[in-house]
């Protein structure tokens, strides 16, 4: 093999490690502590506590009846370095970023609540559909040819 070939292959394998930059996402979670939590049977979320620089009462309100807790900062200390712990006031102790703060519920009430709304969901999507053909007509039919996608931690990507 010359010096030439074995510089080729090098730059070859130079470019299949580059990486691409994506920008990086405040919201994430440390894997660490999301697998800390789901050992111990919990999930984590992110919860808006204020709103245009209010207390947003009612969003939390509702969210600590559907069972969330906020996480402590003794809970989760790895994130203490990139997020703000709020010293006083009604969230005192909590890990924060921005208006919102992280909190946690058992994984069997968070799947149960995800399916509840997904189902709630489906129904009323049913329910428009179901009035959509109700009005059809032999002479002009209506055709309903809609999809709907999810995706979940990924830029939503449309359609050319």
């Amino acid at each position: 093999m010359t010096r030439n070939e074995t510089r080729n292959e090098a730059t070859r394998e130079a470019k299949v490690r580059r990486t691409t930059f994506e920008e990086p996402n405040w919201l994430d979670i440390p894997v660490t502590v999301v697998e800390r939590f789901k050992n111990q049977g919990m999930a984590l979320r992110w919860i808006r506590i204020s709103l245009k620089g209010n207390d947003d009462v009612q969003n939390v309100g509702k969210r600590l009846n559907e069972g969330w807790e906020f996480v402590s900062t003794e809970e989760a200390p790895e994130m203490i370095q990139s997020s703000v712990v709020r010293e006083n006031g009604r969230y005192s102790g909590t890990i924060c970023r921005g208006d919102l703060a992280l909190a946690k519920m058992p994984q069997e009430l968070a799947e149960s609540r995800q399916e509840f709304y997904e189902n709630r969901s489906r129904e009323m999507v049913d329910a428009v559909n179901a009035q959509l053909m109700r009005d059809n007509n032999s002479r002009m039919p209506i055709s309903n040819q809609s999809r709907t996608q999810v995706s979940r931690g990924r830029q939503p990507r449309f359609q050319d």
